[in-house]
């Protein structure tokens, strides 16, 4: 009987039985380790922005706005247009961008209003008249028109002086447009004679 066994394919079954659990129990994987990942950061939106509002604006600077924000609240934010500005070529419902430089230009001096200012008929002697006859111009109550009228000063350095007094108050002494770098002392020396603070 063993011998029967032995040469018939009872071992060769046992063999492959063996083989095949064996091949099963070492096939099962272990299980892969948990790995923690940090939690990826979603980019939030930016909570303002930032504009550099210039020209014919009461404080030019940088100014922080909404996302989103208009062009009429970047005008705003500068504490509003000046007299002389011409805010109609302008679109006030446009929206602005971060790191926008938005320039509010200067209205146009229409003929009518040079003949005003040249006429010395009129009722009262505008300023830049005036200083053409030797009075001076008040630093601290003339408008961007006046001061422009003054020998090297632009619409730009007008606006500055003009937002420096809204800022800090009147001048108290003509010098400090020179101290303060306002204008160099060039030009501070060729409108000091002009100029005044009363």
């Amino acid at each position: 009987m063993r011998a029967w066994l032995l040469n018939s394919g009872v071992p060769i079954v046992i063999a492959m039985i063996v083989g095949l659990s064996a091949s099963v129990v070492f096939s099962r994987q272990a299980p892969s380790p948990i790995e923690v990942r940090a939690p990826q950061l979603q980019p939030t939106a930016t909570a303002v922005i930032y504009i550099h509002v210039d020209g014919a604006v009461t404080a030019p600077g940088v100014y922080a706005l909404p996302p989103g924000g208009h062009v009429f609240e970047a005008v705003d934010a500068a504490g509003g247009a000046t007299t002389e500005a011409d805010t109609a070529s302008l679109n006030l419902a446009a929206k602005v961008a971060d790191g926008q430089k938005l320039v509010v230009p200067l209205r146009r001096v229409t003929s009518d209003e040079v003949s005003a200012i040249a006429r010395p008929d009129t009722a009262s002697v505008s300023q830049p008249a005036a200083a053409a006859t030797g009075a001076s111009i008040n630093v601290n109550t003339g408008t961007q028109k006046i001061l422009v009228s003054l020998p090297g000063i632009g619409p730009v350095t007008a606006t500055k002086i003009i937002a420096r007094r809204n800022a800090s108050g009147p001048f108290t002494r003509i010098e400090q447009l020179r101290d303060e770098k306002i204008v160099n002392a060039s030009t501070y020396e060729r409108i000091k004679a002009l100029i005044s603070v009363d």
